[in-house]
């Protein structure tokens, strides 16, 4: 029985040695937004360090963001293999997976920013989240992108007659197109990398991206004016494997949800005060500053009203119904 003991004390030793010493879970997330942009920073300095020192180090997270890991499809589709384990994408990518998020780009959807947040990270979100249970993508949470807004080089847009006959390139996609041509523009699908020299060219006369992206891509070079219209929220999602979430004991899924939670609270913050410097640095640089007025926007909402309804048969009922009421549920 003697000789027993110290076999089984080593015994201990070494398990407890392995134990202590076991690899941690490697949380792999990609995104092709920027190290610098709000959702990198919110990524790197809150997500991270939460999820890592919570676990005890059971958890770690490797970030590639800058499109390292190639483009959105690309790494959602990772995700349904598990060999990524996170997303930050936009949302509106996700309609490649779900054509319920179609809904996501519909003009007007939400009515300001804090319908939005109210609307996404309550039982809206979770709605839409779970069109993609059998994809084997969860959404965690939303962040933001910005809302869209209408700038030109040609005239200063104050009113809906102001956009008649504008050339605005827009993203491909219905939602993008009917939005345009319901405001009276002609829609101008085309990629994003070609936009700078279209508008130094006349090609077109304008687009309608958020402030961040028109100040960090430098199109505030060759536009004249920039109107606050905030006729699209787009949003952005920490997307996960559904299969990696699963496989994670319920202590450590709890902390990777938190750590979302924490993440995306940032992120907007930084998002909006981003938003704000940049405005500032678009007007110095000459850029005339425009914003519509309440009643002047609540003729935009009516013109494009008809661009939600048109989604019928694209998206399921429950989704539809739930899109049409999200202000009078959630814009109090």
């Amino acid at each position: 029985m003697k000789k027993l003991i110290p076999v089984f004390l080593a015994m201990v030793i070494f398990l407890s040695c392995g134990i202590a010493h076991a690899a941690p879970i490697i949380i792999k997330i990609g995104s092709t937004a920027t190290d610098e942009s709000a959702s990198g920073i919110a990524t790197r300095e809150y997500f991270k360090p939460y999820v890592e020192e919570k676990s005890g180090g059971r958890l770690k997270v490797e970030i590639f963001f800058n499109s390292i890991l190639g483009g959105d499809r690309q790494m959602l589709e990772s995700l349904q293999m598990n060999t990524l384990q996170a997303d930050l994408t936009p949302a509106t990518v996700l309609a490649g997976f779900s054509p319920d998020f179609n809904v996501a780009d519909a003009p007007f959807l939400f009515k300001d920013k804090k319908t939005a947040h109210a609307a996404l990270d309550g039982e809206f979100g979770a709605l839409l989240s779970g069109t993609l249970k059998n994809r084997g993508i969860r959404i965690l949470g939303y962040p933001e992108n910005a809302f869209r807004n209408i700038s030109t080089n040609k005239r200063e847009v104050k009113t809906l007659e102001d956009m008649k006959g504008l050339k605005i390139r827009v993203m491909e996609g219905p939602v993008y197109i009917n939005t345009m041509k319901a405001l009276g523009a002609n829609a101008t699908p085309m990629s994003f990398g070609e936009l700078y020299t279209a508008i130094q060219q006349g090609t077109v006369d304008g687009q309608d991206n958020g402030v961040v992206i028109t100040y960090t891509s430098k199109l505030h070079e060759v536009v004249k004016y920039y109107t606050f219209t905030e006729h699209c929220y787009a949003s952005n999602a920490y997307a996960f494997s559904e299969d990696f979430l699963q496989s994670l004991p319920p202590d450590l899924l709890r902390i990777v949800e938190d750590g979302i939670k924490i993440a995306v609270k940032a992120q907007r913050e930084l998002n909006t005060k981003q938003e704000e410097e940049m405005t500032r640095e678009m007007e110095k640089a000459g850029v005339t500053i425009n914003r519509l007025s309440a009643e002047e926007k609540e003729r935009w909402r009516k013109a494009t009203a008809h661009v939600l309804d048109g989604l019928a048969g694209t998206v399921s009922k429950d989704v539809l119904e739930a899109a049409r009421k999200v202000n009078e549920v959630y814009g109090k």
